[in-house]
């Protein structure tokens, strides 16, 4: 970069009757702007190497809370407080003026007989050419964006080389990565080398940026960055959510039984699907729960779809456990396949993972793999659910509007504990007609709900109807 402004600079310049009022060992920083604020959060709006010139209005009024100030200041990397002697400003405190000192952040005082508009005219002409070089960078910052593809994996990376620093750029619900740099975040020791800012992009995201010794961005690269940073984020999440809605296409036509097509194959492979070994999860998930979007920003291939309140997911073997440690924080419980290997083998394969996920009690929080349910209650294919069912429910499981009252009505009277006010409260209806209901379940079935063994059997058989 081209040499810049100093406070030493300034001083030297008798016009502006410039003088330090503390901070005397940090005056040979660069200035790269002078600029007015009075405001009571001042760093929020300027950058660092950036002067802030004040009356006073926004400085607080305690000792404490002008350190206080001053530090938010020093942290920000401005180049200096410079304050009008206007009378408008409350008293500085000892204790500030010994912070400055400490932190080598020099407080000027401005004379009343010197506009504010003198100094940044003065900070302007000198960084001249600086702004030059200020916009030729821009220049290249733009170009980069122009050239970028939807997969952005060396976007962060030319931007680096630009700019001379390290970058990472996170999703902030989630902490994935979604554009890759070279800095580290999980690793960073979390220094005042890095700084953070919120990306204004549709979906919401975080720059993490560590700066060299040498070189720190002013406030205006840094926005034109962000604002760049958000395009490319805003394509990024477009790419995958476009790859994620091909998958489901794919997985919709699968799980309804359509007939598999040569190009469900070809796009299946395109969309990362390796020709070997998948697996199937099952978990469940809310409204606002993005799972599918959750392992396409940590790069996992997938065909998912979502299906009576549960996200179903197709993986490839070797990104089973990543997966899983990814979703587990939000879906609390998954169940996982036995392996297949194409897409004829996805329906049975949702199925099974959905057994597996029925074997996790409501409440805990886990994993199962089909292969491990070593007892399970529920039946471990569509055939023998199919055979439990038509053996233990008869004629109560049918189409018949008459028949599947009465199939709700047990579901509904066992999942109440077999308690007849609740139940009756939860179907709206009288007590008479439960009792009048569960005597035509018993007359059906066959089965006594006074019994421990038929209940049972009654229990699993209208468990195993959610997986025909």
């Amino acid at each position: 970069m081209t040499e810049s402004a100093t406070i030493q600079s300034l001083l030297a310049i008798e016009a502006l009757g410039l003088t330090v009022a503390a901070g005397s060992k940090g005056l040979d920083g660069p200035v790269l702007w002078a600029h007015s604020c009075e405001l009571s959060d001042p760093w929020m709006w300027l950058g660092p190497n950036e002067l802030l010139m004040t009356v006073g209005l926004g400085i607080p009024k305690r000792a404490a809370e002008q350190v206080s100030f001053l530090q938010c200041l020093a942290r920000a990397g401005l180049a200096g407080l410079a304050i009008g002697e206007d009378l408008l400003s409350p008293p500085i405190s000892q204790k500030m003026l010994e912070a400055a000192d400490a932190l080598d952040f020099p407080i000027l005082m401005i004379p009343h007989r010197i506009p504010f508009v003198a100094v940044s005219r003065t900070v302007a002409a000198a960084n001249s050419s600086t702004q030059t070089q200020q916009i030729l960078t821009l220049n290249r910052l733009y170009r980069i964006l122009v050239e970028q593809s939807d997969d952005a994996s060396t976007f962060l990376s030319r931007l680096e080389g630009v700019f001379n620093v390290c970058m990472a750029v996170i999703d902030a619900d989630t902490g994935a990565p979604i554009l890759h740099g070279s800095l580290d975040i999980e690793n960073h020791d979390g220094g005042d080398g890095v700084r953070t800012w919120s990306v204004p992009s549709t979906h919401p995201a975080v720059l993490h940026i560590s700066e060299g010794s040498a070189f720190m961005l002013d406030a205006f690269t840094a926005l034109h960055l962000r604002h760049a940073i958000a395009v490319a984020v805003d394509r990024v999440i477009v790419a995958r959510l476009g790859r994620i809605n091909r998958g489901t296409q794919i997985m919709a036509s699968v799980l309804m039984g359509q007939p598999i097509r040569m190009v469900d194959n070809t796009t299946a492979v395109e969309l990362g699907m390796e020709p070997s070994d998948w697996l199937a999860l099952a978990m469940p998930t809310c409204d606002d729960d993005d799972l599918q979007l959750v392992l396409a920003q940590a790069g996992i291939a997938q065909l998912s779809a979502l299906s009576d309140g549960n996200m179903l997911a197709v993986v490839n073997a070797d990104d089973v456990k990543a997966a899983c440690g990814l979703l587990l924080g939000s879906a609390q419980r998954i169940g996982v396949s036995a392996p297949f290997r194409d897409l004829h083998g996805i329906a049975a394969a949702c199925k099974s993972a959905q057994w597996a996920l029925g074997s996790i009690r409501e409440g805990q929080r886990g994993i199962a793999y089909h292969a491990d349910v070593e007892l399970s209650l529920l039946p471990r294919s569509a055939a023998e659910a199919r055979n439990i069912v038509t053996r233990v429910l008869g004629s109560i499981h049918t189409e018949n509007d008459d028949d599947s009252v009465l199939l709700a009505t047990l579901r509904c009277y066992l999942e109440n504990d077999r308690n007849w006010s609740t139940t009756s409260d939860a179907l709206g209806i009288h007590r008479q007609t439960l009792g009048y209901r569960l005597k035509r379940i018993e007359t059906e079935t066959g089965r006594s709900l006074k019994s421990t063994r038929d209940l049972s059997e009654l229990w699993i058989a209208c468990s195993a109807t959610a997986y025909l």
